[in-house]
């Protein structure tokens, strides 16, 4: 099973991995993996979402990030 956050610590992980690969932007790590949002949707609120469809977990997106030197 994955790892389990304390509340909140999901969006520490989302946050820490933007900050460290895509310079802090929300929107920059949305571009850089083709997501969209729609009218009205906000990247904060929806890069949860995104990043399970992707990823399966958050987890699994910061172990992806972590184990590599990617900019």
């Amino acid at each position: 099973m994955g790892a389990t956050y304390e509340p909140g610590g999901d969006a520490k992980a989302i946050s820490r991995i933007a900050k460290t690969h895509f310079g802090g932007s929300y929107k920059i790590m949305f571009e850089a993996h083709g997501w969209e949002l729609e009218d009205g949707q906000q990247y904060m609120h929806q890069a949860s979402s995104r990043i399970k469809d992707t990823y399966g977990s958050i987890a699994a997106f910061e172990a992806h990030f972590d184990s590599k030197d990617i900019q």
